[in-house]
């Protein structure tokens, strides 16, 4: 399975994904959870799925636009507190999350796009944690 196809089926069911990722995230880092506490996660799905969307997106095509959302996102981050400890942590939870959700057609195809797109994205994100995106 491709990311782009593994994309598809998690806009399918995105309530889905994200219910399997904040289980596995909070299991996993309870440390984690104290930042959600105001949080409305019928929101937070929608902001999970999105930025599943421009993950995948920036990994396929690289865009200055997916580039600049990412580095936006991790400065909104370091507005909030979340510390940039959390992101292997977050990246880790959500392969877990995505492997469980796709179940028997999760493949190594899968696992190496995933990865390798989470691993980009989050580096610009940590890129944008502490500087505003001048855009």
């Amino acid at each position: 399975m491709t990311i782009e196809e593994s994309m598809r089926r998690v806009l399918e069911d995105r309530d889905g994904i994200a219910a399997l990722f904040y289980e596995v995230f909070f299991d996993r880092h309870p440390e984690a959870k104290p930042l959600f506490t105001d949080v409305n996660l019928k929101y937070q799905t929608v902001l999970l799925t999105m930025a599943l969307m421009v993950v995948e997106r920036h990994y396929a095509s690289g865009y200055r636009a997916t580039e600049l959302y990412l580095q936006h996102l991790g400065h909104k981050h370091h507005q909030r507190a979340v510390p940039p400890e959390l992101y292997p942590k977050w990246v880790e939870s959500l392969l877990a999350a995505l492997e469980k959700f796709h179940g028997p057609d999760w493949d190594a195809q899968a696992a190496g796009q995933w990865r390798a797109a989470l691993d980009r994205a989050s580096g610009v994100m940590l890129a944008g944690y502490r500087e505003p995106v001048r855009v």
